[in-house]
């Protein structure tokens, strides 16, 4: 578990595979491409083997097809730079800071950088995770010089998405070029575009648009990926279920130990006061129960995000309850020596709450419905935020004193 040490507070490229030929579409899908924005994968951390963008490898052998514009491209390899040498220089203080505190040897820490540095540039690691992920879930990715320069400076012109009529208009050049380009995608093809952002120009492209449909969830458009055609049953089985608390399967105690799972593997973040300093350590969560969230009385929140011939994964809405534990170390500076002097350690527990999806993947006979599936996978994709623990204060009592107090004070008398 990470550990945190404050000061006390106040006194008061382009690539990827080339394009599937497109097929007509499976009865009730009505589209067949996804296109995502680079907002939504930076919004998941660039987690592409995690949470819902791990579920794009469904589209690999479909009828969908995922589509990622170059504009998209470049900026996620961008971004990825970005965090790797931020990784980079973070590990490096880290491994600093151990051969400080804990009198590791040079050797041992070049070693330990070894091990974790592969001694590839940034540029070629980030490159490789984008191709990675590209063969994952078979995306192309659609060049920006393939839309018009000309109706890209018409646009500007005439303040028509994405370009605004106020604002920094030179911005959401590339917008236009991502847009166009993929619009001109789905014309040549055929195809009916899924489009997931949360930019308002996109939107805004999208409704004028006859092939793009925008959507600002990820969650959300994937629900509106799936046939249904071995789903219903099992969903609405789910649903009642989880309404009546009734566990006739096993798959809500199932559940539960997966989301007792992730609770208690959370790295924690936390924060304090104290007139002291303070340094938090063994923090962990322990998970008290949970809730799922509910649309209506006789409605879980609930989406299909997933199907396969073998499994189906649903995401639920949840407000789990934990116990979240840490110890506080806490000192003070000697007035005359300037050295950190400790005044002992103390043990805290609070009770959080955070709201999370649950992502809950079956395997089995969908169409038995909750019968006929065992659950095959549980994970949490949102974690808490930092816990606060508010005041923290040494609490004296007799164990604090020495027996050389207990001889002064009978020398006293």
């Amino acid at each position: 578990m990470s550990e945190e040490a404050h000061r006390p507070a106040a006194p008061a490229s382009a690539t990827g595979t080339q394009p599937r030929e497109m097929t007509e579409s499976p009865p009730g899908l009505d589209y067949n491409a996804l296109c995502i924005d680079t907002n939504i994968f930076h919004e998941t951390g660039y987690a592409f083997d995690k949470g819902l963008l791990a579920q794009l490898d469904q589209f690999a052998e479909s009828s969908m097809q995922v589509v990622i514009s170059e504009i998209v491209d470049r900026e996620m390899r961008r971004h990825l730079i970005e965090r790797i040498r931020e990784a980079r220089d973070s590990l490096e203080k880290g491994l600093k800071k151990v051969q400080q505190e804990l009198q590791v040897s040079e050797g041992s820490a070049n070693r330990a950088r070894k091990a974790i540095f592969t001694g590839a540039p940034d540029e070629e690691i980030a490159q490789r995770r984008l191709d990675e992920f590209y063969e994952r879930c078979d995306a192309i990715v659609v060049p920006a010089d393939s839309a018009s320069g000309r109706e890209v400076l018409d646009r500007y012109l005439r303040h028509e998405p994405p370009f605004e009529a106020t604002g920094d208009k030179k911005t959401e050049f590339p917008d236009a070029y991502a847009l166009l380009s993929v619009e001109k995608w789905a014309q040549d093809h055929g195809s009916k575009v899924l489009v997931v952002s949360k930019d308002q120009g996109w939107k805004a492209f999208c409704e004028e648009s006859e092939c793009l449909v925008h959507r600002a969830e990820l969650g959300s458009a994937l629900k509106l990926c799936q046939p249904h055609n071995a789903a219903p049953r099992l969903m609405a089985d789910l649903n009642d279920r989880l309404l009546d608390e009734v566990d006739e399967y096993g798959v809500q105690g199932t559940i539960t130990e997966g989301i007792k799972e992730g609770v208690e593997a959370m790295e924690v973040d936390v924060t304090a006061n104290s007139y002291y300093y303070w340094e938090a350590s063994d923090i962990y969560a322990e998970y008290k129960s949970h809730k799922f969230q509910r649309l209506t009385d006789k409605l879980v929140d609930i989406d299909l995000v997933r199907v396969t011939e073998h499994d189906l994964t649903v995401r639920l809405s949840a407000t789990i309850v934990c116990g979240v534990h840490a110890n506080f170390g806490l000192s003070i500076v000697d007035p005359i020596d300037k050295d950190q002097v400790s005044m002992g350690t103390q043990s805290q527990t609070v009770e959080a709450d955070f709201d999370s999806d649950v992502l809950v993947t079956f395997e089995g006979d969908f169409g038995q419905g909750l019968a006929g599936v065992s659950v095959k996978g549980v994970e949490l994709v949102d974690h808490m935020a930092t816990v606060d623990f508010g005041e923290i204060e040494m609490e004296w009592g007799r164990d604090d004193y020495s027996e050389e107090d207990d001889v002064a004070v009978d020398g006293d008398e």
